[in-house]
Order: structure tokens, then sequence, then C-alpha cells
């Protein structure tokens, strides 16, 4: 397809179009502040369920949770080695971006098992 300027564009979205994912400027050009303080809070929202299930729960729960809170940590240290230690630029967007949802992930599926272990 050719766009308005005559310039061949696949599904009629120009190259440079800004409403691209891939084009956003959190993902582009941002210094990776808003990663670092987003990756935080999602941090600290995840340990206070990790917290609550150790204090509280105490049980074959516990080491889910343990190594949940240990590998959401990580996964925040890596998003801050990242923004410190890789040059300026896409890269170290998409790294700082890839470590914040490997942080959810982890979350997410850690308490989901430890739902599940305290169903069995």
């Amino acid at each position: 397809m050719n766009d308005s300027r005559g310039e061949r564009t696949r599904r009629g979205a120009s190259s440079a179009d800004p409403t691209k994912v891939t084009q956003q400027p959190a993902l582009t050009t941002a210094s990776g502040t808003i990663w670092v303080v987003m990756g935080s809070l999602l941090l600290v929202a995840g340990a206070v369920p990790v917290v609550a299930i150790i204090a509280l729960r105490p049980g074959p729960m516990v080491p889910v949770a343990v190594a949940t809170g240990a590998l959401m940590l990580a996964c925040t240290c890596v998003l801050f080695i990242a923004r410190f230690a890789v040059q300026r630029g896409p890269l170290r967007l998409r790294v700082m971006a890839a470590s914040m949802i490997a942080s959810a992930v982890v979350g997410v599926l850690g308490l989901l098992l430890c739902l599940v272990i305290q169903g069995g």
C-alpha cells in the first residue's frame, strides 16, 4: 500500500507512525524514570500479599511466597541496573519494560500458586 505521500507502507501505516506500539516515546526516547517509578510501585504492590502470606499464614505456601518475592525483587534490580548501566535509547527502555513485565508475571503466577497450594 502507499500512504498519502506515496511511501510504501505495511497495512496502511507510515513507518514513523507515532500511534504504533513500538514507536511510543516510552519505548523510544524516554529517560526511563517512569519505568523505575512504576516498577518500584509494582514491587511494593506485590510485596504486600507476599509479606502477608509469610507473616500470617505459615505453612506450605511460605517457600513459594519467598521465591516469588525474591524473583520480583531480582526483576526490579535488573530494571534499576538497566536504567543506570545501559546506554540511553530503545534498548535500555525495552530491557526495562521486559523486566517490569517479568516482575508482574512472576508475581501473578507465584500468588496463584500460593492459592492452589492453600486450596489443596
